[in-house]
């Protein structure tokens, strides 16, 4: 993918959407709580907890809007797979590397007014309770582009599918935070810490709340720009 261009692929966000909540149906249940916090247009950067493999499908597929992910270049190299995931325009990037141009396509994206999710831990984590270490690419985005961020806490996806593999049946529930920004002179390190306290505190503030399920029939989120 080009740093100039986002090319247009055949849309499967319908297909991954509905193919998931069919085939994980027997397992989980996919739930959502504070999606009145996520804008209804204009560029938004999901910063999300990460324990499983599952994390970026919940979201997927509760999200009222349509998500950019990106994936570890690894997935890519499968030829449906990567024409599943360039169909929600999904692009890779290289673990364990700089990696500039899977940098500038998400600020692309960003800039294109859309939604994109990172995971600022990096990597997947042992426990929804104590959360990781913060690397300081997504405070980057958010700082760059003034976008507005909202935290996401995922619960349950690490007792469906934990990293010893194996599904087992559970909920799983997605929370929206309240949005803000970064100011544009803000301290990557500092903004990093920022975003990973207003995870926590999405955590503690939709704790025990009730949350609406999400069928395998909702609605699919329309296209938006590119």
């Amino acid at each position: 993918m080009s740093d100039e261009t986002i090319v247009t692929h055949t849309d499967t966000y319908w297909i991954l959407k509905r193919g998931t909540l069919v085939l994980l149906r027997p397992w989980a249940t996919f739930h959502i709580q504070g999606e009145e916090n996520v804008p209804k247009e204009g560029a938004v950067l999901y910063v999300s907890n990460h324990t499983s493999y599952l994390d970026p499908v919940a979201i997927g597929n509760v999200s009222p809007r349509r998500v950019v992910f990106m994936g570890k270049a690894e997935l890519f190299h499968n030829k449906i797979i990567n024409w599943l995931l360039r169909g929600v325009d999904g692009f890779p990037v290289k673990r364990g590397e700089p990696d500039m141009t899977a940098f500038k396509t998400a600020l692309r994206y960003l800039k294109a007014g859309r939604v994109v999710c990172v995971f600022p831990e990096g990597t997947r984590e042992d426990s929804e309770e104590k959360l990781g270490t913060p690397e300081p690419g997504a405070a980057t985005f958010a700082i760059k582009t003034g976008c507005s961020v909202v935290p996401v806490f995922v619960s349950g996806a690490s007792r469906v599918l934990g990293k010893k593999g194996g599904l087992c049946r559970g909920r799983i529930t997605v929370a929206f935070g309240e949005p803000f920004t970064l100011p544009k002179n803000a301290d990557r390190e500092t903004a990093a810490s920022e975003l990973m306290a207003a995870i926590a505190r999405t955590r503690e503030a939709w704790r025990g709340k009730p949350a609406h399920r999400v069928g395998v029939f909702s609605p699919i989120p329309p296209p938006e720009k590119k």
